[in-house]
């Protein structure tokens, strides 16, 4: 995993479906699956594919976080809203995968106990789900365009969304979206070329 081709994706399928996002009188939004794991430290403006770095994946959610407010910035007076939120630590199969299961099996009551002190051990997924829930409810207009929403649960087991600012520059936001778009316009050159070649030879 690497942090621009990662994002750029995103930002491609956006684009392509920007015509029914940004529909007049209309508002749309999009959710993103953050961490937090997402740090500044992580990432670099001089190398936002993460060809020379160390921690792809905190790299790529710090992207995808800045992502967000840059489209916030530049597409909420057309209707788009962009929103973060964080699961917590859930247990899925990914997770089970990484390690035997008797090691789970030894360790799970430790991690439901630990739970008591840390209110981001969601653990389960219909808990890690409960911030993508409450969004549901909310109008996109009223949210925090710099807060990820954590899903959260307390040591008694209730589940709860807590906003959480972000640690974004503005700058290098904007200069973030901008290589992107720049990256963006590379790979649409390119695919056009590799278009016109392909029906030179078949003609």
């Amino acid at each position: 995993m690497s942090t621009g081709p990662d994002t750029l994706v995103s930002l491609f399928q956006i684009r392509e479906l920007e015509p029914l996002l940004c529909q007049p009188g209309h508002t749309s939004r999009l959710v993103w699956t953050s961490s937090s794991n997402a740090r500044r430290s992580a990432f670099s403006i001089e190398d936002i594919q993460h060809r020379r770095g160390k921690e792809p994946y905190s790299s790529s959610k710090y992207a995808s976080d800045m992502l967000s407010l840059a489209l916030n910035t530049h597409k909420n007076k057309q209707g788009l809203f962009s929103s973060v939120i964080c699961p917590g630590l859930v247990m899925t199969n990914l997770t089970y995968g990484i390690l035997p299961s008797f090691f789970w099996t030894l360790i799970m009551p430790i991690m439901w106990l630990i739970r008591i002190f840390t209110n981001t051990f969601t653990l389960t997924p219909y808990a890690g789900a409960e911030a993508l829930h409450w969004l549901f409810l909310q109008k996109p207009e009223s949210l925090d365009p710099r807060a990820k929403y954590h899903s959260l649960t307390s040591g008694l087991g209730t589940n709860y969304t807590e906003p959480r600012i972000m640690d974004l520059d503005d700058e290098m936001t904007e200069v973030f979206f901008s290589k992107l778009l720049e990256l963006e316009r590379a790979v649409r050159r390119n695919l056009s070329e590799k278009t016109a070649d392909s029906e030179h030879y078949q003609q």
